[in-house]
């Protein structure tokens, strides 16, 4: 009887250790597939070039905004201005933008004032849905105030989207890290997210339940944008980009979402409290408050990757006390799971632009995971998020505004 306990366990163990993280590692890659739709050299653009407007959201953004408007003015379009929005900001923000403004007659700033955010939005998507109304592009190309875009990024973004007809096309950025604790943790919660909303299966039309996009850098055909109703669709979301995308897709729009590390970069967080706080929103956003995802984000990790560490001490323990070939069994299914888990993890860390070294370090990096994890939790209990300086309690209602027909 215990030996066939022993067995059962063994191979519990081996369906949620190696065969989970080759057959992870597999979709994995598959995906990423899925997901380059630019290639370089971007083609040119035909004559003439069809209008265009990159709008830029910014609360107190002051070390990053002018890095991103300049590159947002660097494109090598021809028929494109920008629209930046000043919401809110206690810090340097607004000059800046005033300054570059000044210099550059292709962008218009918009300050939105203190005590004006309307009951049930959010920061962002007031200061859009704002800033829209300036905008005069047949294509709206929205980016974060910390993204930095390549010259060449509006350009490839809008012959891609014409020539296969999408409705939205959502890029998934490099991912800049200037301290360790960003290199270890961003990429593991980007992964994070990779996996629990299966992003890859948005460029699946016939899938419309399954839809993922990215508001660092979302490109969306205006009249489509006009049709949805605007950022009041989505006005009470966290991740408005990820609700855009689902309301759409339902709608039988064609979203798709690229790799896009070569044509922009971004620096989410700078420092382990604010990815915590960032990324804690992001999960409970995504997950419209609910605890589900999250919970089993957390199974994957304890069960599926943390398991390979006990048995590799548990195997060595008993290998110690006794050279039985169940123990060295054990270890060798072990072998198989940690050699497929850092080695997929390390592939991960390189795609997302960090040192695949990290991936040695996953018992830290996972265990911080898990805290990113509770604090989400924590929020699904409260309801109650803060973020940018602004506290907001309200309740994400479960379905997004029905769009006009």
């Amino acid at each position: 009887m215990h030996n066939g306990f022993t067995f059962s366990l063994l191979i519990a163990y081996m369906i949620l250790g190696p065969v989970t993280w080759i057959l992870f590692g597999i979709l994995m890659i598959m995906g990423r597939r899925r997901m380059m739709l630019l290639k370089k050299p971007v083609p040119k653009v035909k004559d003439p070039a069809p209008r265009a407007t990159i709008l830029i959201p910014a609360k107190d953004e002051g070390p990053r905004i002018r890095d991103c408007l300049l590159s947002a003015l660097a494109q090598d379009y021809p028929n494109y201005h920008v629209v930046a929005v000043d919401d809110r900001s206690t810090d340097e923000t607004g000059r800046l933008m005033d300054e570059i403004a000044a210099a550059d007659p292709r962008l218009q700033v918009l300050h939105i004032q203190h005590g004006s955010l309307p009951e049930g939005w959010t920061g962002k998507c007031n200061a859009l849905q704002q800033a829209v109304k300036l905008a005069d592009g047949e294509w709206l190309l929205f980016i974060d105030s910390d993204v930095v875009i390549s010259p060449d990024a509006l350009r490839a973004a809008l012959r891609r989207s014409e020539s296969s007809k999408y409705d939205v096309l959502s890029l998934w950025p490099k991912l800049e890290s200037h301290s360790f604790f960003e290199a270890l943790l961003v990429p593991l919660a980007a992964a994070g997210v990779s996996m629990m909303y299966l992003v890859g299966l948005t460029n699946k039309d016939y899938m419309r339940n399954i839809a993922f996009a990215n508001g660092q850098f979302l490109f969306i055909l205006r009249k489509t944008y006009d049709e949805m109703g605007g950022h009041s669709a989505v006005k009470d979301r966290f991740c408005e980009d990820v609700e855009i995308a689902r309301l759409l897709k339902r709608q039988g729009k064609r979203i798709r979402i690229s790799w896009g590390t070569e044509y922009a970069a971004v620096r989410m967080y700078s420092s382990l409290g604010a990815i915590f706080k960032g990324w804690g929103r992001n999960f409970y956003a995504g997950s419209l408050g609910k605890p589900w995802r999250i919970l089993m984000g957390m199974a994957f990790v304890v069960f599926c990757c943390f398991s390979g560490y006990a048995v590799l001490a548990g195997g060595l323990i008993a290998l110690a006390s006794s050279a039985s070939s169940i123990a060295w069994t054990w270890l060798a299914v072990c072998g198989v799971h940690l050699l497929a888990m850092h080695g997929f993890l390390a592939v991960m860390y390189a795609w997302s632009g960090n040192p695949r070294r990290n991936a040695l370090l996953f018992p830290l990096g996972g265990s911080l995971l898990l805290g990113v994890f509770f604090k989400s939790l924590r929020m699904c209990i409260t309801n109650k998020v803060e973020w940018r300086g602004t506290n907001y309690s309200h309740r994400m209602s479960n379905d997004v505004a029905t769009a006009k027909p």
